[in-house]
């Protein structure tokens, strides 16, 4: 991070400060974009599970945590796939807040 912050602050010595800034809000839309897409992809591979358990995937989680949804194969890999979603729900609100300021 360091590495980074020095070459911002050069871009900025140097009179290109917006310059970079341009382009590090190109990069995060560009990462948006793909985090948003992934998250997209993993939504719909979870919608069986939800149709399958009459759960949505968030109950699941809850429960799952509390030891009330076992361990079979396919509940296993349904909060493999939760896990995703709240990876990229991260990622996504990461990103966002750094284009807010």
């Amino acid at each position: 991070m360091r590495a980074l912050q020095k070459k911002v602050e050069a871009m900025e010595k140097v009179g290109a400060g917006a310059v970079a800034d341009q382009a590090l809000r190109k990069l995060i839309r560009l990462y948006l974009q793909k985090y948003e897409k992934q998250l997209a992809e993993v939504q719909k591979e979870l919608e069986p599970f939800e149709r399958q358990y009459g759960l949505s995937s968030e109950e699941c989680s809850r429960r799952f945590t509390a030891g009330d949804m076992g361990d079979a194969a396919d509940i296993m890999d349904w909060m493999g796939l939760y896990d995703n979603v709240l990876l990229y729900r991260e990622r996504i609100a990461t990103l966002r807040e750094a284009t807010a300021e």
